[in-house]
């Protein structure tokens, strides 16, 4: 079987995929949302099953412009949980 100059390009193709997966693998490791009294809340909503969304409304509570003020670089609040995991779920 003879390799034609097709595949080469579909191997080129599969290798650039595969390593900007690999490179793009950990830019998204941000820090998971504290265990503590103040993300109790949080935690119990999500173990019983409650909606994202309505739960990440808790977070602009405290971290709001006037209390725990996000960074400059941090993107929109609005969607807290899909970037910042729970430590632990507990079921």
């Amino acid at each position: 079987m003879k390799i034609v100059r097709r595949d080469w390009i579909f191997f080129a193709v599969a290798l650039v995929v595969l390593g900007a997966l690999f490179i793009g693998k950990g830019r998204l490791k941000s820090a998971s949302v504290p265990y503590d009294e103040k993300h109790t809340r949080i935690y119990e909503d999500m173990n019983k099953g409650g909606d994202r969304a309505v739960i990440e409304k808790n977070c602009q509570v405290c971290h709001g412009p006037r209390s725990v003020p996000l960074s400059k670089g941090h993107p929109p609040k609005e969607q807290c949980l899909i970037c910042h995991k729970l430590a632990q779920i507990i079921k």
